[in-house]
């Protein structure tokens, strides 16, 4: 007596586990999902996974946890700590920000869904049967960039220099003097180059969200490209832009018959080295600031 754990039946005990007013169980012969007082006596039924309100608070916290929008991920951990109105305010709050709101839920149905399959598979090992692979794909995972619009080569070299400085301030705020000059002017001769392609990500309403551009060098023995202009505002990050806009600038270099390109990742965005080297990118080199006045103190003190 094993039913079929269908996508259907998935989303009837989902819908079950949410439902904080009633109990409700499944049929053991046809996977139908009903509550407890309505359940044909003669029937063979199992429980659904339990799911409590401390359940959806720790979902909550681990996908605070996770989030990478430094933005709103302050909103909502300061939301958790607060103790009073929690749910409410973590769903108003997330109302604000639709990407990070449709993050959630797909976030949300994926480990609702893991609990399923982990319920199932106990279910399958009392009945004396192989664990199932869980599959824990959804079809809202591509819904968040399909927000967005990506046009190619649509920004001026202006723009672009505009993206470099907004790149700059953030991630080279604490550095001044010969090393900030030195990251603007390598920055700005990306934009002054005769060849650059960029991609510019947009939001539904037109605002320009992200940008990269990528650099192409043709005077060696081969063409190589640079990628050290890549920026996504504060408020729009952890949704995959900058993955979907590297992607993209790497399409379109491949289009150029570019075969190699070299990626600046200045101050905090060494957040993209994972990508990169999941990517079979090759790190060639790390740049170090010593100060040499605190270089100097130090070596005076151990003398």
């Amino acid at each position: 007596m094993a039913f079929e754990l269908t996508p259907e039946i998935i989303d009837q005990i989902i819908f079950g586990m949410e439902n904080q007013e009633h109990e409700f169980v499944v049929d053991l012969e046809s996977g139908h999902v009903t509550k407890e007082e309505e359940a044909d006596p003669e029937g063979e039924y199992e429980y659904i996974p339990r799911w409590r309100s401390v359940d959806g608070y720790n979902l909550m916290e681990r996908f605070v946890v996770d989030l990478r929008n430094p933005i709103v991920r302050e909103e909502l951990r300061a939301i958790l700590a607060s103790g009073r109105g929690v749910f409410r305010s973590f769903k108003d709050t997330l109302k604000e920000h639709p990407e990070v709101e449709r993050l959630w839920f797909r976030y949300k149905e994926r480990e609702m869904r893991r609990e399923v399959y982990e319920w199932y598979n106990a279910l399958r090992e009392r009945w004396g049967l192989d664990r199932i692979p869980i599959d824990l794909e959804t079809e809202t995972d591509n819904l968040i960039l399909a927000d967005f619009t990506f046009e190619r080569d649509a920004l001026s070299a202006d723009e672009v220099r505009e993206y470099a400085h907004d790149a700059r301030e953030e991630a080279l705020e604490h550095l001044s003097g010969d090393a900030e000059r030195e990251l603007m002017e390598r920055l700005e001769q990306v934009s002054d180059t005769s060849e650059f392609h960029t991609i510019a990500a947009s939001t539904p309403g037109g605002d320009r969200v992200a940008a990269v551009c990528g650099a192409v060098h043709r005077d060696g023995v081969r063409p190589v490209a640079v990628v050290n202009v890549l920026y996504v505002e504060p408020e729009f990050r952890g949704l995959g832009l900058a993955r979907e806009l590297l992607s993209r600038i790497f399409a379109v270099l491949d289009e150029e018959e570019v075969p190699v390109v070299h990626i600046e990742l200045p101050g905090n965005a060494g957040v993209l080295r994972p990508l990169l080297e999941a990517w079979d990118g090759e790190e060639i080199s790390r740049r170090y600031r010593v100060n040499i006045e605190r270089w100097t103190e130090r070596s005076y003190f151990e003398d």
